[in-house]
């Protein structure tokens, strides 16, 4: 079984459909399960479409096993869809709209059944969890998995959902790094307020947008990954800030990192004790081989043909 992780697509079907297609190369001769860890939806044109996706892999469609935690975007859209009046611009709604869901809201509203299309949505929305454990290890610390913060009762926090839609839900999907620097004037952040993670954990969270290259950053103090590459920003024209998305591979004492961007490149490396390793160009033709071969108008014919490839390359 190989396990992967995205966050914050908000949107960005191009590099949705190339992350797909890599995965469902890979699932051709191995197991794939798919995490996605929030804001799939807003700002971005293709948000319905990849939300409807998603919805039908997680239904059972498809070669890839999909997993959907919910983000404060996903909070947002289901708020907004509890109270959804258009004529009545209730406070959810308008949140919702201001924030990037003015695509989303557009397709339902174009529906002969958008109503139904609606509570559809809402009550998919409502399901989806806040927090993921994983058995593997990084550094004999165990990883989580939440969109913006790790809430401090983790135990009793895994079965939370969007629906549950109460302060340690809000906390968890919306709280940022800089939200503790102003506490107290600065003193809350060594008091441990608002903390992203949690001790004796190793935390992956998106939520705050990144500019760096690679698509993610590592806080060493709290032992969290930021894996937010930026396509918020680059949905809304930001294209040379923002052009950088990782897929994280999670295996027990190593995280690799495959950083998409949209004319399809990709930047590897791993994340070994520590520090960050770039792969060889031995390593990088392999990986390549299940990307490429999914965009060139040809596809992948079966199992044999690509674990050869694989192997031969």
């Amino acid at each position: 079984m190989r396990k992967f992780i995205v966050s914050d697509l908000h949107g960005n079907g191009e590099v949705y459909d190339s992350i797909m297609a890599y995965l469902e190369n890979i699932a051709l001769i191995d197991d794939v399960e798919l995490y996605i860890n929030g804001d799939l939806i807003d700002r971005g044109i293709d948000g319905y479409r990849m939300l409807e996706d998603v919805k039908e892999r997680m239904e059972g469609k498809g070669s890839i096993k999909v997993y959907y935690l919910g983000g404060n975007h996903e909070l947002m859209m289901y708020q907004a869809l509890l109270k959804r009046n258009p004529g009545h611009m209730v406070n959810p709604f308008c949140n919702w709209l201001s924030n990037g869901g003015e695509f989303i809201e557009g397709e339902l509203s174009s529906f002969e059944d958008g109503e139904e299309k609606s509570e559809e949505f809402k009550n998919f929305l409502s399901k989806l969890k806040i927090v993921h454990t994983f058995p593997e290890t990084l550094r004999s610390n165990p990883i989580v998995l939440v969109h913006a913060q790790v809430p401090k009762d983790l135990e009793n926090s895994c079965h939370l959902v969007i629906g549950d839609n109460n302060h340690i839900v809000d906390k968890a999907v919306w709280t940022r790094k800089e939200d503790y620097e102003s506490t107290f004037f600065g003193i809350g952040r060594f008091l441990g307020f608002n903390r992203i993670g949690l001790d004796g954990y190793l935390t992956i969270v998106g939520h705050t947008p990144l500019k760096d290259s690679r698509g993610f950053q590592f806080d060493s103090k709290e032992n969290v990954f930021n894996i937010d590459g930026g396509c918020a920003g680059y949905a809304v024209g930001r294209f040379e800030e923002y052009d950088h998305v990782p897929l994280v591979e999670v295996n027990d004492g190593l995280l690799s990192f495959l950083t998409f961007n949209h004319n399809n490149e990709i930047i590897d490396g791993y994340w070994y004790d520590g520090s960050f390793y770039h792969m060889n160009e031995e390593d990088l033709q392999k990986k390549r081989i299940y990307l490429d071969h999914s965009l060139d108008g040809n596809g992948v014919q079966n199992r044999q043909f690509i674990k050869e490839l694989y192997e031969n390359r």
